[in-house]
């Protein structure tokens, strides 16, 4: 990013000529009274859009190349046509010490500033830093969502941890890092890459604070075995060589690590529910860990490790927990609940009853829907039979309760109940389609459901985007 004052320089100027010889370029003055214009419309067209729905938030901070502190503060929502969309609200200067207090204000002033109401905000979505889930537990009184991109990376670092497992990976990084710097030796490499007919590719190295970076290290390494050992071989590199039991090795971890890949990648969007597949994904990953025959010690070792770390989080006894499972609920991929007990699944659904309670309440009851109304006696025709209904009225079919106009009055746990288990009947959408578009084609059918949708599919399980 360039300084408004460029647009003043001569060389800016001749460029912008050479464009286009009749523009005039507006003064900095005037540029900067405009940018100023855009940046107030835009930030009230974001408090408009806001105001009055629930939102999800995510935050995290930064250092810039300057080695300046930031906070960024965004904020999610699904609209009226069941889109998910984003806006950032404030990227913020941090310059204090960034303890949980000094956070939580930051994140706080960011809201006073955007006129969020603290009871409108469903949940913030970290990494699991003390220090900002501390600020969101603790000052913001608010519910902590742990990245789940960041949790599977702390998961798979400790199973990378195994010393038969680190060594080799190790050796890797050291052969990547070797290629990378030296000149000589990386011509060497593209030469036998051509001899031996495979694809021209630089390897890669691992990085501990790069998401599935281990992963593609080996995968790449897989890949350009043989160019990489010709040159090894030739200039007598003999520490960086790798055995054929520490390949085989590396290649049942790589098996190990792709479902960990595979549920990143999908974590790491704006364009679909993610907080929904966070616990399925978790008792997915969980299920792919358990040991299998001809698996080696190293690899068993590996698999407890990274078992042991990802049983630990999202504790039951953290409001996140039952948030995370109402998004599954709402999320009709997911609603069969498969990844919980009996108990649990049915504390999630009175979770989901008491809140549609709420909305129906908010709503003013159910006398104007008409599914509802359908379900509920009419009015009957004043006919013949009409009359003999009146003559008789409740006395052979039980009392009926009835509102001050003599209109039958409606139950409203039985009604939410009756939505609840024919939306539970409907067959789980597969895994790999988009839950809104199912909302946009089906909520008519669960309006009452439908609303608690919108609010907890926006939910972001992970703070990280592609």
């Amino acid at each position: 990013m360039r300084p408004i004052n460029i647009s003043q320089g001569s060389g800016f100027k001749d460029f912008v000529y050479e464009l286009e010889p009749r523009y005039t370029i507006p003064s900095r003055a005037t540029i900067t009274d405009r940018v100023v214009k855009l940046y107030d419309t835009t930030k009230d067209n974001i408090i408009q859009t806001i105001s009055g729905q629930k939102i999800a938030l995510t935050t995290d901070g930064w250092t810039s190349l300057a080695t300046e502190a930031y906070v960024t503060v965004t904020a999610h929502f699904i609209n009226e046509e069941w889109e998910l969309k984003d806006v950032l609200l404030k990227t913020i200067e941090a310059p204090k010490s960034h303890t949980a207090e000094n956070v939580a204000k930051y994140i706080g002033n960011i809201l006073d500033e955007y006129k969020v109401d603290r009871e409108s905000v469903l949940s913030i979505t970290t990494d699991n830093a003390a220090n900002y889930v501390n600020a969101v537990e603790r000052h913001l009184q608010a519910v902590n969502v742990p990245c789940m991109a960041h949790t599977i990376n702390l998961a798979v670092r400790k199973g990378l941890a195994v010393r038969a497992i680190e060594s080799p990976v190790n050796r890797l990084k050291a052969t990547a890092l070797h290629f990378n710097k030296s000149t000589t030796d990386s011509y060497q490499l593209e030469s036998k890459q051509k001899l031996l007919g495979v694809k021209p590719a630089k390897l890669i190295n691992d990085c501990a604070t790069r998401w599935n970076s281990t992963y593609d290290m080996v995968c790449r390494a897989a890949e350009q075995q043989a160019p990489v050992a010709a040159v090894i071989m030739e200039k007598k590199l003999g520490h960086l060589e790798l055995s054929t039991s520490e390949w085989t090795l590396l290649e049942q971890v790589r098996a190990v690590l792709k479902p960990f890949k595979t549920a990143t990648e999908a974590l790491s969007t704006d364009r679909f529910p993610t907080a929904s597949a966070v616990l399925p994904l978790k008792y997915v990953l969980l299920s792919h860990l358990k040991p299998s025959i001809g698996d080696s010690a190293a690899l068993n070792d590996m698999k407890t490790k990274i078992s042991t770390d990802l049983e630990k989080r999202y504790n039951p006894n953290k409001d996140a927990f039952m948030l995370l499972n109402t998004s599954s609920y709402l999320d009709p991929r997911f609603h069969r609940l498969i990844h919980l007990d009996r108990d649990q699944q049915q504390e999630v659904r009175e979770r989901v009853k008491s809140e549609l309670m709420v909305i129906a309440e908010d709503c003013g009851g159910y006398e104007e829907d008409g599914e509802v109304a359908a379900m509920a006696k009419g009015t009957q025709e004043k006919t013949a039979l009409g009359a003999m209904g009146d003559l008789f009225g409740n006395v052979y079919q039980g009392a009926e309760s009835t509102d001050a106009s003599g209109r039958p009055t409606v139950d409203i746990g039985n009604v939410l109940q009756q939505e609840m288990l024919i939306y539970e009947s409907e067959t789980p959408l597969p895994t790999d389609s988009d839950p809104l578009s199912w909302w946009k084609a089906s909520g008519s059918k669960y309006s009452h459901i439908a609303q608690l949708a919108r609010r907890y599919l926006s939910i972001p399980g992970s703070s990280v985007r592609a």
